[in-house]
């Protein structure tokens, strides 16, 4: 076999097996940016008192150069599995890569919240059913997890969708209803979390 040929199949099989390496890596590093940055959201604890509930950082800010490259980076991050395994009528891959990250924001989800609670002298909760604890999470990680949706459901129909499709609409929803969630989060949503829940009082 002449080297040129030969050199073309290996580089086209490294580009291949990079290709599968990146698209599950670079999907479970959005899962760690979300909750170990929360995405630059500002956080709303649980056990702080009235005047401080709301994390606030500069390096928390929205619509940053950092930001808006990070959410653009990721997003086109979540159509990387498309394709990049052979497939027959649906692309188990992609689902599999997305079923994972799924699981793996869940659980990550679930540790990070309770995290506010892991010192034994911690304050207790402003407002009983420790709100917005839970249900702060589910609002943020809604873009994340509806583009996983988007990408399983193209997944299981991609002997009908073309591939390029599959590769390009996760990552224009992901980055659409996340510029939506960061212009309603400082007028609408925060004012809302950081105040009581809507079915209870404060505790006493």
């Amino acid at each position: 076999m002449p080297v040129g040929r030969w050199l073309a199949r290996f580089l086209g099989r490294a580009a291949r097996d990079l290709l599968v390496v990146a698209s599950l890596v670079v999907p479970t590093c959005a899962v760690l940016w979300l909750w170990g940055h929360f995405a630059g959201f500002d956080y709303v604890m649980a056990i702080s008192s009235e005047e401080w509930r709301s994390r606030r950082d500069a390096s928390q800010s929205l619509w940053t150069p950092g930001w808006l490259w990070w959410t653009v980076f990721f997003g086109a991050g979540f159509g990387l599995s498309a394709g990049a395994v052979r497939h027959q009528g649906r692309d188990a891959w992609a689902i599999t890569v997305a079923c994972w990250s799924l699981l793996f924001g869940a659980a990550l989800m679930h540790f990070g919240e309770n995290l506010q609670f892991a010192l034994p002298d911690h304050d207790p909760c402003l407002y009983e059913g420790c709100w917005p604890l839970y249900w702060q999470a589910v609002v943020v990680s809604a873009p994340m997890a509806v583009t996983l949706v988007v990408v399983i459901v193209l997944g299981w129909w991609a002997g009908r969708v073309g591939v390029w499709v599959r590769r390009v609409v996760p990552g224009l929803v992901f980055v659409g209803l996340m510029f939506l969630l960061a212009l309603v989060w400082e007028p609408w949503v925060l004012p809302f979390l950081q105040g009581p829940p809507p079915w209870q009082g404060a505790a006493p």
